[in-house]
């Protein structure tokens, strides 16, 4: 999933208009998932520009899943780890 690129577009100014044929690939998973809105053109298009209209609630809850599921993991330092094995 393109977490890192739903990420940059809950912190963008949306509607935006996207024309990278990478992240019009990662729309559409986004958007197969329910994570985003947007007006995609046919696959077969000569223009690739996509329409970001907005995150989904449910884009935006997986953010936060996320960044809690990342901030809790706590790092036990090397000094301390030693104590472990002893």
């Amino acid at each position: 999933m393109p977490m890192e690129y739903l990420r940059g577009l809950e912190r963008d100014t949306l509607p935006l208009i996207e024309t990278d044929v990478v992240n019009i690939d990662k729309l559409r998973i986004l958007r197969a998932a329910g994570m985003v809105e947007v007006q995609l053109p046919p696959v077969d298009s000569p223009q690739q520009n996509a329409q970001v209209l907005y995150v989904t609630g449910l884009g935006c809850a997986t953010l936060r899943a996320c960044s809690l599921r990342v901030g809790s993991v706590k790092r036990v330092p090397r000094a301390d780890m030693e104590s472990f094995f002893d």
